[in-house]
């Protein structure tokens, strides 16, 4: 294979996530047209981005609905727009009543100004939810905006990792468990990246972590995240020299050293 053929090859993977441009793109999409093996791999990369996006996919933290429904309970309704209801000075009469000794005209007096009342409390009511949703809301945009910052970075990692020419994936089991893992490495980029699917839900206040494993012993690649249909996904830097990427159910957060040995997945 001539260097320039082994370039276009090495296209393919930013080809898919709509990295290229102008005469990049057109060669890369006539290369991907004439190579079986090379549209094979766009339809797995495009694949693995779908599934990248889905992996970030978040729902809003249960407490935040908690707090809107506490705040919306609080909040009384207005009272129906009824003749009884309206002020005096709406009525056809003036406000008075056939009994002026407080028959008709008395309750509509009573009525109405309970319906003062209530109208005075309202305002202070709508004010204080307004104002907890106004913080609930505000926390709200703040953590997604962070989460999006988040987000944008982890793409980038995850484009420059697939757009390198060295780039390869890998179907692997996951050894002592029925799992298994698809694996990206480049040792240009000196990076990983691993989806597991089939790995237990793990108990409250535990996670799964990652761990390099080479000729030294074992340090730590980071904590896997959870994602939908029960995927895992991770990714790291500084892989170096491992061989393997061990994994095994920590404390939340991760601890320093694994605490059990790592159940594995060959590099």
């Amino acid at each position: 294979m001539s260097a320039r053929e082994h370039d276009v090859h090495g296209l393919t993977a930013a080809y898919a996530v709509d990295a290229l441009s102008g005469a990049e793109r057109e060669r890369a999409r006539r290369h991907v047209d004439e190579c079986a093996d090379c549209r094979r791999d766009l339809g797995e990369f495009r694949a693995t981005t779908v599934r990248l996006a889905y992996a970030q996919a978040e729902r809003p933290p249960e407490a935040v609905w908690e707090r809107l429904r506490a705040a919306v309970s609080d909040v009384r309704p207005l009272p129906p727009d009824t003749s009884d209801s309206r002020p005096e000075a709406e009525s056809g009469d003036g406000g008075r009543g056939s009994d002026p000794g407080g028959g008709a005209d008395g309750g509509a007096r009573v009525l109405d100004t309970a319906s003062r009342r209530r109208g005075g409390r309202l305002p202070w009511l709508l004010a204080a939810a307004c104002a907890v949703l106004a913080v609930v809301l505000g926390a709200t945009i703040v953590s997604m905006q962070q989460r999006m910052a988040e987000m944008s970075e982890h793409t980038a990692e995850v484009e420059a990792l697939l757009a390198s020419s060295d780039t390869s994936m890998a179907e692997q089991p996951v050894s002592h468990s029925r799992a298994q893992a698809t694996v990206f490495t480049s040792d240009r980029n000196d990076t990983v990246m691993i989806m597991v699917k089939g790995l237990p839900v793990p108990p409250e206040d535990m996670d799964y972590q990652m761990w390099y494993v080479d000729d030294s012993g074992m340090r730590s690649a980071g904590m896997l995240e959870r994602s939908g249909a029960g995927m895992y996904s991770g990714m790291a830097g500084d892989m170096g020299s491992a061989r393997q990427l061990g994994i095994s159910l920590e404390p939340a957060g991760g601890m320093p050293e694994p605490s059990e040995e790592p159940m594995k997945v060959e590099l």
